[in-house]
């Protein structure tokens, strides 16, 4: 995390949160990510996701849209560059939401990945 601007302090505690889903054709998730402990701040520098053609990304935090919807992600799960300069904060909660556009059948796998950390 020494990437994060502003990189945090030694007492906050770092975050990354992978997952997956799968989605049909022309499904959509919604992946919400929400601080433990409340009134906390979370700082995100990075939200990467799986790079696949027909597909469409969008980041939500705290209600505001802060990416897309756009054809690519962020950044793609393989790479973990930084997405946002400085890293963007929330202290609500984190929505990811990716949709599957693809027009022929069968299931395709997302991998999600926020990192950043929560300000202690």
């Amino acid at each position: 995390m020494t990437d994060l601007v502003p990189p945090p302090a030694a007492t906050d505690k770092p975050f990354c949160e992978p997952t997956q889903v799968t989605l049909d054709v022309g499904e959509q998730a919604t992946l919400t990510f929400e601080p433990v402990s409340q009134d906390a701040m979370f700082r995100v520098g990075t939200v990467a996701m799986s790079k696949l053609a027909q597909s469409e990304y969008e980041v939500e935090l705290d209600g505001e849209t802060v990416y897309g919807p756009a054809p690519i992600p962020p950044t793609d799960i393989d790479d973990l560059a930084m997405t946002f300069y400085p890293a963007l904060g929330f202290s609500q909660r984190l929505r990811v939401i990716v949709r599957n556009l693809k027009d022929t059948t069968g299931g395709r796998t997302y991998s999600v990945q926020p990192v950043g950390y929560e300000v202690m």
